[in-house]
């Protein structure tokens, strides 16, 4: 099915739980394990642990991320995971179980955990270009009705909020996938509330440096980007992830790519 990456496991638990999932390896089925260990014996994350987690999940073709931490930041740092991995917190006051007699509460997490990982790939993760959780937040306006479907794509702990997000992914799909013409052929587009054409098949240029060549754990293809103009070729702007506006003059277009970069 996909890599699961531990993060933030402490060191001495790791041969625990190797041997706890092996000892249940039915429940896992299509799973590979593998663990980025915290720098000291407690559940902890750290930028260097954060860079190599992203190393890890590079090297898979669908990388699930499961944090272990204690700490009051950690925020900070699935903030720099979620963007381009799919990220989830793992109950680390869970970890008490491993090595004592009866582990079953950390599997039957852990098991339960992954169960809802295939969900998410199956419904929800990007599986092609045109998918909309590739558009970026930053500057596409999906207004109030529709502006949550990013936050949908990152949510977990419950069935029921993958399947919100499936739902929010076909509704998007319904309000802004439209027929236009560009080149005198009509193509069906992404078309904002601005009446700001995104075309996902422009030429392919500029390279991202790593990690955003990912978007919700689907890998993009090499320079993909959005090629932005309006539908009645006006001058129009946009902002990027840093809410620099970016204007474009009458009949132009501007770069942006899945992360919301101008290029």
């Amino acid at each position: 099915m996909g890599t699961a990456l531990l993060l933030g496991t402490p060191q001495g638990y790791i041969r625990a739980i190797e041997t706890a999932v092996e000892e249940s390896s039915a429940l896992f089925s299509g799973w590979a394990m593998k663990f980025i260990p915290a720098p000291r014996d407690v559940p902890e994350i750290t930028a260097a642990t954060v860079k190599r987690a992203c190393v890890l999940a590079d090297k898979s073709d669908s990388p699930h991320i499961l944090g272990f931490s204690s700490q009051q930041n950690r925020k900070v740092f699935a903030d720099q995971i979620k963007p381009y991995f799919r990220f989830r917190w793992f109950d680390h006051t869970l970890l008490k179980h491993i090595g004592s007699p009866d582990p079953g509460p950390f599997v039957g997490r852990l098991a339960a955990d992954l169960a809802e990982e295939v969900e998410w790939t199956l419904r929800v993760r990007p599986s092609t270009i045109e998918s909309p959780l590739l558009l970026p937040e930053c500057s596409f306006d999906a207004g109030k009705k529709h502006g949550e479907l990013w936050r949908h794509a990152t949510s977990y702990g419950d069935i029921n909020n993958i399947v919100a997000a499936q739902r929010a992914v076909r509704a998007f799909q319904t309000a802004f996938r439209r027929k236009v013409e560009l080149k005198y052929i009509s193509h069906y587009k992404w078309v904002d509330e601005r009446d700001r054409i995104y075309d996902e098949d422009g030429p392919r240029h500029g390279q991202p440096p790593f990690p955003r060549g990912w978007k919700y754990s689907y890998r993009l293809i090499s320079g993909f980007h959005f090629d932005v103009s309006h539908i009645e070729k006006k001058e129009f702007s946009i902002y990027d992830v840093d809410g620099v506006r970016h204007p474009a003059a009458q009949g132009a277009h501007v770069n942006i790519d899945p992360h919301g970069f101008v290029i």
